[in-house]
């Protein structure tokens, strides 16, 4: 049996305890877990549109109630 088919088998409530006990160990290694090279990218093209003028930041809280206004 694969590790998705045995995750699937869980409840919901077992799933998210797995989860965190994952996250935990994870987490818990002397040598954290870096950030994939792109991030650095994608976060360098962001930045640089913003000052370019070519985006812009929004409110962290207006941005939310954009994003659940399209769920709906």
């Amino acid at each position: 049996m694969t590790l998705e088919a045995m995750i699937d088998q869980l409840s919901r409530d077992e799933q998210l305890i797995a989860m965190e006990l994952l996250w935990k160990r994870m987490t818990q290694h002397a040598n954290p877990m870096a950030p994939p090279e792109w991030h650095r990218d994608v976060a360098a093209r962001r930045v640089a549109a913003v000052e370019n003028g070519e985006d812009t930041l929004s409110d962290w809280s207006d941005a939310r109630k954009r994003l659940a206004d399209r769920l709906r």
